[in-house]
């Protein structure tokens, strides 16, 4: 339907322009060919007589002989086309720009709209709009600078919005393409950790807490090209500090400190959890990972240290009840635990200490009193199950009591015999025999340690 519709208008247009341009030429234009020899005569004529009345104006002014200067000739006055001509060939090109303009904007229907008012504007003003490389088409004067001249700093004005206003979208553009760039790198990293985490789980003995830790993941595929560089002092020594603000929230993920001559690797420094603090801190030595600090509850201290020889850890120190002070250790030799070292009450010193033989449980220490001297050994079988205490009640460093027990659940051991040394000279005196843990019989063995 919108294509008839705007048909039409621009036939009436145009209809309307041919009859404006048709109306100010005479009946006899366009000249017929033959007449072509006569006509540049009598123009050449009227040229001449042009210039022999040199003080004649356009506008019949009075010359010096008295009289109002006349046009030359009809073919002079044909030579310039009339106001209404004009008017009505911007009119025709009006209708040519709306439609193409409109049509790109809203289709067929803004093309209807943009021809009529393109074409009537070029029609009132003889202006072609936006057509800013030629002067107006109208007369000069008050009317062509007044209204004409507003409406064409109306229309510039609008073309500096419209340039402002893509230079912004360019700029959002740019500030979209930089954020999905960012969004990659986040994606990176989040896959560089899922890696990570699948490394630590696929592990030897990775579930098992009797085998010594293995050194930390550490990315190695990062371009340094990622790194914002500087050069700091540390005392006397000049250290190259490379850092990585992935998420660029101006707190780094990692941070690498090297010697600035020999460009080894002294530490390294993460943020493990993405909380804007660096909680893992680990030193190397010859190129390896020596030590590495963490801080597990964020308090910005740590608590936990581990120690690492060739790329095995040998022990692991902790700090339980975040005090500062480190109340437990581990060690291991040859990748498995070795013993367990606590001090329960936090004076500083060990009072439960744990043996491991073939990476089991053997025997465990306490120290009951808290002397600092341990005073009870418990022994398990293979099979991790308490079979036997032995304790000193007299504090000589000997134990004087043993305690048997039967059973198959650690946590429901039942006693069965206690054997005594009432006077400290390493000999049974009294055996004590227990059914379903009650006393059922008493063998005394030598009747004067009882006194």
């Amino acid at each position: 339907m919108s294509r008839p519709i705007l048909s039409a208008a621009g036939v009436a247009l145009l209809a309307l322009a041919s009859v404006a341009c048709s109306t100010t030429a005479p009946a006899n234009w366009p000249p017929a060919r033959g007449a072509d020899a006569a006509a540049e005569a009598e123009i050449d004529a009227a040229e001449a007589e042009a210039a022999e009345q040199d003080g004649a104006s356009a506008d019949g002014e009075v010359t010096p002989g008295g009289e109002a200067a006349q046009p030359a000739s009809n073919s002079a006055q044909r030579s310039k086309p009339s106001t209404l001509q004009k008017h009505a060939e911007s009119a025709a090109e009006g209708l040519i720009v709306g439609t193409v303009i409109g049509g790109q904007i809203a289709g067929p229907y803004g093309a209807l709209a943009g021809a009529t008012l393109f074409g009537l504007y070029g029609l009132v003003t003889g202006d072609v709009p936006f057509d800013t490389g030629r002067p107006a088409r109208g007369p000069a004067g008050p009317a062509a600078g007044g209204a004409d001249g507003a409406l064409e700093r109306e229309i510039d004005d609008e073309l500096d919005r419209q340039d402002a206003l893509e230079s912004e979208i360019e700029d959002e553009l740019r500030r979209q393409e930089e954020l999905l760039a960012a969004i990659s790198r986040q994606e990176d990293i989040n896959e560089s950790i899922k890696h990570e985490q699948d490394e630590r789980s696929e592990g030897e003995f990775a579930n098992d807490p009797l085998s010594s830790p293995a050194p930390p993941y550490e990315r190695k595929d990062i371009p340094d090209s990622l790194y914002e560089k500087a050069m700091v002092k540390e005392g006397r020594q000049e250290r190259v500090v490379k850092t990585l603000d992935a998420d660029r929230d101006g707190h780094p993920e990692i941070e690498l400190v090297f010697d600035a001559k020999s460009g080894d690797l002294i530490r390294r420094s993460e943020d493990t959890d993405y909380d804007g603090q660096l909680d893992a801190h680990n030193t190397y030595e010859d190129g390896q990972i020596a030590q590495r600090a963490e801080d597990t509850n964020g308090d910005g201290k740590p608590d936990r240290w581990t120690r690492y020889e060739n790329n095995r850890g040998t022990s692991v120190e902790v700090d339980r009840n975040f005090d500062g002070k480190r109340d437990g250790t581990y060690t291991y030799t040859d990748g498995s635990l070795r013993t367990e070292e606590h001090d329960t009450n936090g004076d500083g010193r060990v009072d439960r200490r744990v043996q491991y033989r073939d990476r089991r449980r053997a025997v465990e220490l306490e120290d009951s009193t808290g002397d600092g001297e341990m005073d009870v050994w418990i022994y398990y079988d293979a099979t991790g199950i308490p079979t036997r205490i032995e304790k000193d009640t007299n504090a000589d460093g000997n134990p004087d009591v043993w305690e048997h027990y039967e059973g198959d659940d650690p946590g429901g051991m039942v006693l069965v015999r206690k054997d005594q040394d009432l006077n400290a000279d390493g000999d049974i005196d009294v055996k004590s025999h227990y059914r379903k843990g009650k006393l059922a019989r008493k063998e005394v063995l030598n009747p004067s340690a009882l006194n």
